[in-house]
């Protein structure tokens, strides 16, 4: 396609009605998820470029096209494959933009969870750690509520100017967890407790999780 996001989101485009044109002149009506996967070249290198930005802003035109205009539901894979060979920052950052760009762009579905390398490797260490990213981007789809009890002017009025406290009151013990998504693997110690209780890093908690959940984890068979 041309290097332009434009010229890339024109070409691929033309490709994909094709291929929903054929599959509705051989089943009109048949049900279509339409897959977006389009990934800049590395001019420096030749290689494809995973993690890439331009993946992005394709998604996000992708997206919006076929939402808005075609009214066809929409798969988007490029958060699934970084360029980061290990489970590190860059690997966090490249699946993660390309996550929260596809899904605040109205993605149907989103491939994300445990890739490594490119399109070469799946880890379950990588996996423990995805679900906490992919359900902190799902808590910024639903957003917040506003409403008599969320606005909490009672509970302002009750407690009024300083030295009052929240912390005491009913209406942070019901509603402090529905307002947050706590994660299973991300730190959120204070430096001294961190030390106090073993210094284990995300990954030390996404291992244990991941050896926890392969043991014990006991899914419900399919009906007969």
């Amino acid at each position: 396609s041309p290097v332009t996001v434009a010229g890339a989101t024109i070409s691929n485009n033309a490709e994909t009605l094709a291929a929903i044109t054929f599959i509705q002149c051989y089943k009109p009506g048949n049900a279509v998820l339409a897959n977006d996967f389009v990934i800049p070249m590395d001019m420096e290198s030749g290689n494809l470029f995973f993690g890439a930005i331009g993946s992005g802003f394709h998604q996000m035109a992708f997206n919006q096209l076929y939402r808005d205009l075609y009214r066809i539901p929409t798969s988007n894979a490029m958060a699934a494959f970084p360029n980061s060979k290990l489970i590190d920052y860059q690997n966090a950052f490249e699946k993660t933009h390309l996550a929260l760009t596809a899904a605040l762009s109205g993605a149907s579905m989103i491939a994300f969870t445990g890739s490594v390398s490119q399109e070469l490797a799946w880890s379950p260490v990588q996996a423990v750690i995805d679900n906490d990213s992919a359900n902190i981007i799902g808590r910024y789809i639903e957003g917040f509520e506003i409403n008599k009890n969320t606005a909490a002017l009672d509970t302002i009025a009750e407690v009024g100017p300083s030295p009052g406290s929240f912390l005491g009151k009913k209406h942070t013990r019901e509603n402090w967890k529905k307002e947050y998504y706590i994660p299973k693997t991300f730190d959120r110690l204070s430096y001294q407790d961190w030390e106090r209780t073993g210094r284990f890093s995300i990954i030390d908690k996404a291992k244990k999780r991941a050896v926890e959940q392969i043991e014990n984890h006991n899914p419900l068979p399919l009906t007969e």
